[in-house]
């Protein structure tokens, strides 16, 4: 029966899925209500919906609560006990597993955070660090730092509040920098771990792998209240694309909203977009006469080649303009500027490029055939003259 119901849901799924990626990027089906989607090649935004909007952001928080905590622990391979402390308001709260008494290391605590995320594990290092008020007040002074002007942080653990809130504009930048920390990506892109107590800790997304493809995410973390809804910040290379995507306030009506609402993102853009040659040292854009020269045309060209992460098929339907000089002038040196490319998308501009003289050219050396004009000149007035004395000369004869 179990399995019958998984292959029902999964063709459902599969449904949702294929519709989502045969439509357009403004109408495919999600149920985010705050969403940012990073080309990180880039590091630009390819989509965002209701961004900068201030939410609950629930367990997404905890990825701040590990930078803090490597930034405070010396030695992850140290250990720390588990006490009933470490348990202390998590009633409703994920919890990793740890028991009272089990001896674990600072790095089972982490995996303990990220992967399950675990309440507890967020209350052991909190307490075995800096505690409690000192560790917020450290989250809030590294948002600070990273550019996360419309984050506060009240908890460690994401718990619903007032003055507990982010956006996903804020949480992408988080992410992004805790992605340079070696440690935490080791950590953020694992989806089980062994503990040194040998407790096994999975990934959230573990839950959803005989439903969903959860190999099309690489790393993430997840987040839930009912204020919030279903949350999800993760990364992902397709196609040779490395994206950050973040997604909250999904639905509610299912367990893995967040997670199908990246999967449709992952799969729409990585099937209808890529890298695409715009520009490259053999397009002729256009071609200007040269003045005083045997070479009578110049080719206006890039002489650099361009790639952009387009839509598919975008390259058959861009426009080239070229503005500058409309004809090479006597004696234009090698290296001076001609003028600007400009590429369109329709009337979006997409790249602008200065174009310089790339060639010496050999112009008509004006300077020799005017000394040899003279010359000739010089020559015919002295045939004449001297024609013109032998003629006077047979007169007086």
């Amino acid at each position: 029966m179990n399995i019958l119901i998984k292959r029902v849901v999964s063709l459902i799924l599969l449904i949702i899925s294929f519709y989502s990626i045969n439509v357009s990027a403004e109408e495919f089906s999600i149920t985010a209500e705050n969403v940012i989607l990073y080309n990180l090649n880039d590091d630009s935004i390819i989509y965002e919906k209701n961004s900068e909007e201030k939410v609950s952001i629930a367990s997404i928080t905890k990825i701040m609560t590990a930078l803090v905590a490597i930034n405070n622990i010396a030695d992850l391979s140290d250990t720390v006990v588990i006490t009933e402390d470490d348990f202390a308001y998590t009633s409703g709260y994920s919890k990793a597993g740890f028991g009272v008494g089990d001896t674990v290391t600072y790095e089972d605590l982490l995996y303990g955070i990220l992967l399950p995320s675990g309440a507890d594990a967020v209350n052991a290092v909190v307490n075995n660090t800096l505690g409690f008020t000192d560790f917020v007040e450290e989250m809030n002074a590294l948002a600070q730092s990273i550019g996360m002007a419309n984050t506060s942080f009240s908890n460690p653990v994401g718990r619903d509040s007032d003055t507990n809130y982010s956006t996903a504009k804020d949480v992408a930048k988080m992410l992004e920098y805790a992605l340079n920390n070696p440690e935490f990506k080791k950590i953020f892109t694992t989806k089980e771990y062994t503990t040194t107590s040998g407790l096994t800790l999975q990934s959230t997304l573990m839950p959803y792998k005989d439903i969903l493809d959860i190999n099309l995410i690489a790393g993430s973390k997840s987040g839930f209240t009912k204020s919030a809804g279903r949350c999800l910040a993760s990364i992902t290379t397709l196609n040779d694309v490395p994206y950050l995507l973040v997604v909250l306030d999904s639905s509610l009506d299912n367990n893995y909203s967040a997670v199908l609402d990246s999967i449709t993102i992952y799969d729409y853009y990585s099937n209808n977009y890529s890298y695409q040659t715009i520009l490259n040292d053999a397009l002729v854009i256009d071609s200007i006469p040269i003045n005083s020269s045997k070479t009578k045309e110049y080719e206006i060209k890039a002489n650099e080649d361009i790639s952009m992460y387009l839509q598919n098929d975008t390259i058959d339907d861009l426009t080239y303009e070229y503005a500058g000089v409309e004809e090479i002038k006597y004696n234009t040196k090698k290296g001076s500027k001609l003028g600007t490319i400009k590429v369109y998308d329709d009337e979006t501009l997409l790249y602008e490029s200065d174009v310089y003289l790339d060639s010496d050219i050999e112009y008509y050396n004006f300077y020799l055939m005017g000394i040899i004009a003279v010359i000739f000149l010089f020559i015919v007035v002295i045939i004449w003259k001297t024609k013109r004395r032998k003629r006077h000369r047979r007169r007086k004869r």
